[in-house]
């Protein structure tokens, strides 16, 4: 299987068929391995405050939030395809660096290769998983908790191990 983006049809049944020789006692496949064969969608991470519209995508720890018991922080996390990032930020304040503590006026922004909207739930929780790091994951182990809950009944594990 040569290496794809998140948006591949059928992506998931396709990767288990490819890493079924791969996969734990638990039946499960380490969601790290995943990544030799899809690109995580997370091209970069920006602040902007402004006005941001309607029909953005939550990823990242909004996405958990809304289906974990994963608190978000105080800014929210949105999707961005790549090809709208122009039009997007137009208008908008980029942040240099990281926002103040607490300040929720601003919005963090993930650039992705394509949009967001278009991946069913399943794509697009295997998408959120893989666009965490391991470092992530060891910084904060409840976002690895939170997405080990979610990808296990697709048939994926976060390996505590490589924690």
């Amino acid at each position: 299987m040569n290496r794809v983006m998140a948006n591949e049809p059928d992506l998931l049944k396709k990767l288990l068929s490819e890493l079924q020789h791969r996969r734990s006692k638990s039946g499960l496949v380490d969601i790290e391995l995943v990544k030799g064969y899809v690109s995580p969608p997370r091209l970069a991470d920006y602040y902007v405050r402004g006005h941001l519209g309607a029909g953005l995508v939550a990823v990242g720890d909004t996405f958990l939030d809304a289906r974990t018991m994963l608190a978000d922080r105080a800014q929210k996390t949105f999707a961005v395809p790549i090809q709208q990032w122009s039009e997007f930020v137009d208008g908008k304040e980029l942040l240099d660096g990281d926002p103040v503590f607490g300040d929720s006026n601003v919005t963090r922004i993930e650039v992705w290769p394509f949009d967001p909207s278009t991946l069913s739930e399943q794509q697009l929780i295997l998408a959120v998983a893989i666009s965490y790091s391991p470092r992530e994951w060891y910084a904060n182990e409840r976002v690895a908790g939170a997405v080990d809950q979610l990808i296990q009944p697709l048939g994926f594990f976060v390996d505590w191990n490589n924690l």
